[in-house]
């Protein structure tokens, strides 16, 4: 199974619609077809953001259905790669204690680092076409779905 660690600026994206990038791999976390992790920083920016930008109760409730789901990872190791934004340290060093396979985010700093050791950094719009690559299949299957759901 893919383990991937998602950043905070997924979580908000996610909120858009039901079929932004953010919002499809949410949900494949919570139906248990992709295995989250994170370190308790992490989880604690989340919260914290999370709590001051999120008016909307449904997104709200979603975010922490979402929580339920994440695996918390110790982590014991500093990171320094990134410069800009050393906050954005913790995303590489829980990658590295949990040995994921992705982080996802919109996040330039990270971006820009590409891959820190085995873990590759990508934005949630290229993260779901490997994923989807991965299984076989086209990435389209929401979309599909929700057209099937106005032609009947």
């Amino acid at each position: 199974m893919i383990t991937v660690i998602i950043d905070t600026n997924i979580l908000i994206d996610a909120g858009g619609d039901d079929f932004n990038y953010s919002r499809r791999i949410m949900n494949e976390v919570m139906r248990g077809n992709v295995r989250a992790v994170a370190s308790h920083k992490i989880l604690r920016e989340n919260r914290l953001i999370l709590n001051r930008l999120v008016n909307d109760p449904q997104h709200y409730e979603l975010v922490n259905n979402f929580f339920n789901c994440i695996e918390v990872v110790l982590v014991n190791k500093r990171v320094k790669m990134v410069k800009y934004d050393e906050d954005d340290n913790k995303f590489l060093a829980c990658a590295e204690e949990a040995g994921a396979d992705y982080i996802i985010s919109n996040d330039s700093h990270l971006w820009e680092i590409g891959e820190y050791k085995g873990t590759k950094i990508l934005t949630p719009e290229d993260f779901w076409h490997e994923y989807k690559t991965l299984n076989n299949e086209s990435g389209n299957e929401a979309w599909q779905e929700w057209i099937r759901g106005i032609i009947k």
